[in-house]
């Protein structure tokens, strides 16, 4: 066995010393994505909060409870009550799009995903103040969302 003389484990440690730097980028690079995953998921969710604070103020419960009661029994309901039920679409449009920006971003579970996607294709195919809504409101969401729904649209049965 031959030693090693001082210059030889310097050259080790200067390897060693090379290999923990690129590590350590490589752990910084990566907490840096996720904290910066982290800060656009809060500010997401903050503007999602005024957004649905925003549309809210649009909302009538009372008009609301009595249109969407009236729907129950199948009576005709007034332009208004129409016009309401929509906004309240609109609203829930809203959360499933502010749910799809957070699973864009990685911060929401696919699963978790799947499940608004679902609730999105059941709206767009069988609620009619859904249906209403879409024209309407459309041009306001984000492009990519707009991809969601239209496919599942598409997809109706």
């Amino acid at each position: 066995m031959t030693k090693r003389s001082l210059q030889d484990w310097a050259s080790i440690a200067e390897i060693i010393g090379a290999v923990a730097i690129v590590l350590s980028l490589i752990y910084v690079a990566y907490e840096l994505r996720e904290n910066t995953r982290a800060l656009q998921a809060t500010s997401r969710q903050a503007l999602g909060d005024q957004d649905l604070a925003y549309f809210q103020t649009l909302l009538d419960p009372s008009i609301l409870a009595g249109g969407m009661d009236k729907k129950r029994r199948g009576e005709d309901l007034t332009d208004l009550e129409i016009s309401q039920l929509q906004e309240r679409q609109h609203l829930n449009f809203r959360i499933f799009e502010h749910a799809y920006s957070l699973y864009r971003i990685g911060a929401l579970e696919e699963r978790e995903w799947e499940r608004y996607e679902r609730v999105v294709s059941i709206n767009v195919c069988t609620n009619e103040m859904a249906k209403g809504m879409w024209p309407r409101y459309e041009k306001g969401f984000d492009p990519e969302f707009r991809e969601v729904v239209d496919s599942a649209m598409a997809d109706c049965s």
